[in-house]
């Protein structure tokens, strides 16, 4: 009897910790998130991806070219310092840039 009652208790912990293991979004533990001080001191740049130019294994970076809604594609400077969504041509982005053009936080705009 106490065999039965321990192996019921094993497979209900073992099955509770299954189920929460797998229900994290592994998109989420990935997203690029501003800090305060960027929301309130960077310039914000709403849009469409339209395009991506050059390669992060570079070290000067890349750009990455938004739409916004007024139809204006401005440039932003990508690098490895860059806090970045996995984000493609087409996607709804934010990106918060300092007055340089370097762009601080790139993330989906949902």
């Amino acid at each position: 009897m106490k065999a039965r009652i321990l192996s019921m208790f094993v497979v209900g912990v073992l099955g509770s910790g299954l189920g929460t293991a797998y229900s994290a979004d592994p998109i989420a533990e990935k997203e690029a998130n501003p800090t305060i001080n960027e929301r309130v001191t960077r310039d914000t740049i709403m849009g469409t991806l339209t395009r991506k130019e050059g390669t992060l294994m570079r070290k000067k970076g890349e750009y990455y070219y938004i739409r916004d809604d007024a139809g204006k594609v401005q440039k932003i400077h990508v690098d490895k310092s860059t806090k970045l969504d996995k984000v493609m041509t087409g996607d709804l982005v934010k990106a918060y840039v300092t007055e340089q053009g370097h762009t601080t936080t790139l993330q989906r705009d949902n």
